[in-house]
């Protein structure tokens, strides 16, 4: 896993580097990375490279199946043994 980390943090680095010496601002360029990776661009803040690889990290975590939609949330308490009167 940790192979795949620094893959999407390597390729992702070296696109958003590419972009600011062809000229884009810091913003332009996280922008256009996190478009090139597949995430959504709205017009609020700029996306930063952190926010990026930590969103296709969580991204490969789910693909894998190592991440489902309910972890995380809080458990119910099992409370056994506890009947009505």
């Amino acid at each position: 896993m940790a192979s795949l980390d620094r893959d999407h943090d390597s390729s992702t680095r070296a696109t958003y580097r590419a972009l600011l010496v062809r000229g884009f601002t810091p913003g332009e360029a996280a922008n256009l990375t996190a478009y090139l990776a597949g995430i959504e661009v709205g017009a609020g803040r700029p996306w930063r490279l952190a926010d990026i690889d930590r969103l296709l990290f969580l991204r490969e975590l789910c693909r894998t199946g190592r991440l489902g939609a309910d972890d995380g949330l809080a458990q119910a308490p099992v409370t056994a043994g506890l009947a009505s009167a």
